[in-house]
């Protein structure tokens, strides 16, 4: 396959596997750089065929790992780029008409595709698939992508804080916050956060574009106090997210409640809202634990694959 096929597999396959494991890996200047390179890395060795040949050393399985433990120093997410961008090499190249040896020197050619759909490089074929594989990355980034990250929203929001940055349309008027906190969700379709001191509540057919920012691990309590009405409209009161007042259901803020009772500012009510507590160190752990997971997944998915390709090939 031709460099430029070859990058736009390594990107669709990075997407691919953002969806299903929902982490973000392409999130810096660094992942994109490294998911172009690494895409064509293999190549290498058309410049040392005196020494190696070409589609021998270099596109093995056990290379695309050696190859991508070099990235570790820049961080777990930076290195599964490398390790999914040096892979799909290998796919392509497994889909054409010459094949891989996987496992070289072990001299057994392995192929994806049944003979008369391997792809010969620089046909139409191959500018076929290109053309596929564009139109895909594009239907992943404006259809299937914000659903993914709103799934992650709804799982990360079991036991974390998440910020994200968003964008929705009401009444006909978009809208955008560049950063907000996610306080409520009801994990199918709907995320509430805080919008001058009231919570706003919009659904997934409302969300043109929402991005995870950041997130932190937190243990949630339900508090219980009494306070006058009056009370709920101070500053402090603003960013809690209240969830029952006299025993009876409600979501909102402080604020809300006040102007739900504000008719009765002096009498009393007792509320309980939720109180998060942060640990300082839980992020970054979170995050690598996130990483490893999502590489632990993968590799056990790619054994199974390749356990499938083994046993169709012989």
């Amino acid at each position: 396959m031709r460099w430029i096929t070859h990058i736009a597999l390594a990107f669709f396959t990075v997407k691919v596997v953002e969806i299903a494991f929902l982490v973000d890996l392409l999130e810096s200047h660094l992942a994109y750089t490294v998911v172009s390179a690494f895409a064509v890395l293999l190549d290498v060795d058309i410049y040392l065929k005196k020494w190696i040949g070409h589609r021998t050393y270099t596109h093995t399985l056990y290379s695309s790992i050696v190859a991508s433990t070099f990235l570790i120093p820049f961080g777990l997410k930076i290195a599964l780029v490398g390790f999914l961008a040096y892979f799909s090499h290998l796919i392509g190249d497994m889909m054409t008409v010459s094949g891989v040896k996987l496992f070289y020197p072990n001299q057994t050619v392995y192929y994806l595709l049944p003979p008369n759909w391997r792809i010969k490089t620089s046909s139409s074929s191959e500018f076929a698939f290109l053309g596929v594989l564009i139109i895909s990355s594009m239907l992943i980034g404006y259809v299937v992508t914000e659903k993914a990250e709103l799934t992650r929203i709804f799982e990360l929001s079991k036991e974390n804080d998440v910020t994200v940055r968003l964008s929705w349309i009401e009444n006909g008027v978009i809208h955008d916050l560049d950063r907000v906190k996610v306080v409520w969700t009801d994990y199918k379709s709907k995320i509430g956060f805080i919008q001058n001191g009231k919570l706003k509540i919009i659904n997934d057919e409302q969300i043109l574009n929402v991005e995870v920012l950041d997130f932190q691990k937190v243990d949630r309590e339900i508090v219980h106090k009494t306070v006058r009405v009056k009370e709920l409209k101070r500053s402090v009161w603003r960013n809690k997210l209240i969830i029952s007042y006299d025993d009876r259901d409600f979501l909102g803020t402080g604020r809300d409640l006040y102007e739900l009772l504000k008719e009765n500012s002096s009498k009393k009510v007792r509320v309980a809202y939720v109180c998060s507590k942060s640990s300082p160190s839980s992020q970054d752990l979170e995050r690598n634990t996130l990483t490893l997971t999502t590489f632990t997944n993968l590799m056990d998915s790619l054994s199974q694959g390749l356990h499938s390709i083994v046993n169709w090939t012989s």
